[in-house]
């Protein structure tokens, strides 16, 4: 029998502390794509939930379809149009 998989943990490069004051984030489902290149898994197309000035949480789905996030350096991130992304959130508006 299939055992429950478990969750992909949270990647934070760079800065481990934020200022939860400086955090900003996107209307719901409205979230902008980015293309961010992570040190140890390549170009990820993903979505930014929230952001401060000098870091970016972005989201995406792995090869497996698990939910994935990482805390990057926001020079890290280039913004695309969703017709660019690789990856689509079957969530959006």
């Amino acid at each position: 029998m299939n055992g429950a998989r478990p969750l992909p943990e949270l990647l934070i490069y760079g800065e481990h502390s934020l200022d939860p004051a400086k955090v900003k984030s996107a209307p719901y489902r409205r979230e902008p794509y980015v293309r961010v290149e992570l040190p140890d898994l390549g170009t990820v197309d993903a979505k930014v939930r929230r952001w401060t000035p000098t870091r970016v949480l972005v989201v995406w789905d792995d090869d497996a379809h698990d939910r994935r996030s990482a805390w990057v350096p926001a020079d890290w991130v280039t913004r695309i149009d969703r017709a660019e992304s690789s990856w689509r959130d079957p969530y959006d508006l």
